[in-house]
């Protein structure tokens, strides 16, 4: 069963995404993984999309692991990577069909990806990320409240899930869920993570509302 949103392959073949790393993604990892030898910390770009947290990573000398669903998308990030001599193992791969070993990483980032699915397959990502991390390994992921423009619009899929949303940053771009603060824990605990912290993070952007869970959880 497929996850991936083909919307994405076109709007990565069509434009450039995402060239530099968000705040929170770099805060997280300072203050987690700057310490001791980058080089033994393995992190997943849980899909990468234009790979700007992949650069990142690979530029600051962690393992770096990263894949997508989007062809164009992969594409790009290496020859980024290449361009500036930096290495990440890169795949072309659905969220739901990943390879990578039981107990592998040591972090997994989940930039804005787990989101933009029904609920069914959010809980399968993270069951994904779950078994890939080692015991005591992190996740960082963030996804969208209720609180966001564009909740409630275009057509209605579950409950608290739209496609073809027609108004904020979400419009065009596919399945997106929207959180509420106890399903999102909710679902992190039935996954079997604990020490779980969500934040809320809410800013204007050209005149719409985002609001964001900033979730740390650990196996």
């Amino acid at each position: 069963m497929k996850s991936f949103d083909e919307t994405w392959e076109k709007i990565h073949a069509a434009q450039e995404w995402g060239k530099y790393p968000s705040e929170p993604v770099i805060r997280f990892v300072a203050r987690n993984y700057y310490n001791g030898d980058r080089k033994a910390v393995k992190i997943l770009d849980f899909g990468c999309g234009g790979g700007s947290h992949t650069w990142y990573l690979a530029r600051e000398g962690f393992d770096t692991y990263g894949f997508d669903g989007s062809k164009s998308a992969v594409n790009k990030v290496e020859a980024r990577l290449k361009e500036e001599k930096l290495q990440a193992d890169l795949r072309v791969r659905d969220a739901l069909e990943l390879d990578y070993e039981d107990d592998f990483f040591d972090c997994v980032i989940d930039n804005a990806t787990v989101y933009a699915n029904r609920k069914e397959n959010i809980l399968k990502m993270y069951q994904q990320i779950y078994r890939m991390l080692k015991k005591g390994g992190k996740l960082f992921s963030v996804s969208f409240t209720t609180g966001t423009t564009g909740f409630g619009t275009g057509t209605k899929l579950e409950k608290n899930t739209f496609c073809d949303i027609i108004e904020g940053g979400l419009a065009g771009r596919g399945i997106s869920h929207f959180y509420d603060e106890n399903e999102l824990i909710n679902l992190l605990k039935e996954t079997g993570f604990q020490n779980i912290v969500a934040d809320t993070l809410r800013f204007t952007d050209r005149g719409n509302v985002v609001e964001q869970f900033l979730v740390q959880a650990e196996k």
